[in-house]
């Protein structure tokens, strides 16, 4: 009779979390604040730096048909705000709710060694339904289409956000859930 492979970090698996059984699945512990900022920065990196060229192209070819047909291209700053956040919040939307749905983690959670889990799976891993996921990410992406107001409200309203999202989580207790994660029904796991 084979025994069953090895698992465990130093095996190349999954590492377990307290209480796992041999039957049972692994159970992770809470992803750190830390972790969870350093993730959020390289998603919004990954998906604003695509934005931010497709916005710039769209607003080159939007001017150069205005200056064509005789029009102004000096109102081109404010459509190309409103074209980089309509861009910004489509790509960031998109890109978590698929990452998630998929891997269950982005590029920057997988960097970090995190995953998204259902709240109710007490530390396991777990299908997430995709229109809790979508409405999570663009909780994110929300001051993005909001780009076309005047800087230092839109600054006010990214701290709002920023507040109610990572400010929830670091005060929540015991599952550290901002307001994007009570709304999706998920919690953050480090799984190393």
């Amino acid at each position: 009779m084979n025994a069953p492979p090895p698992q465990g970090p130093q095996h190349g698996g999954a590492r377990p979390g307290p209480g796992t059984g041999p039957l049972e699945d692994p159970r992770y512990p809470l992803a750190s604040l830390q972790a969870r900022v350093l993730a959020r920065g390289i998603d919004l990196v990954a998906a604003a730096l695509p934005a931010l060229l497709v916005a710039a192209l769209l607003a080159l070819a939007w001017t150069g048909l205005r200056v064509l047909a005789g029009g102004s291209p000096w109102d081109a700053e404010g459509r190309y705000r409103i074209m980089l956040g309509v861009l910004f919040f489509l790509l960031y939307t998109g890109y978590e709710t698929v990452a998630l749905v998929r891997f269950q983690r982005t590029l920057g959670k997988r960097w970090a060694g995190l995953r998204v889990a259902p709240a109710s799976g007490e530390g396991r891993l777990g299908p997430l339904p995709v229109a809790a996921l979508t409405v999570r990410a663009a909780v994110f992406a929300l001051p993005g289409l909001l780009l076309f107001l005047p800087p230092p409200l839109w600054w006010l309203l990214l701290a709002a956000v920023v507040g109610i999202t990572g400010g929830a989580a670091a005060g929540n207790r015991p599952n550290r859930q901002g307001v994007h994660d009570k709304v999706a029904g998920t919690v953050v796991l480090d799984v190393g």
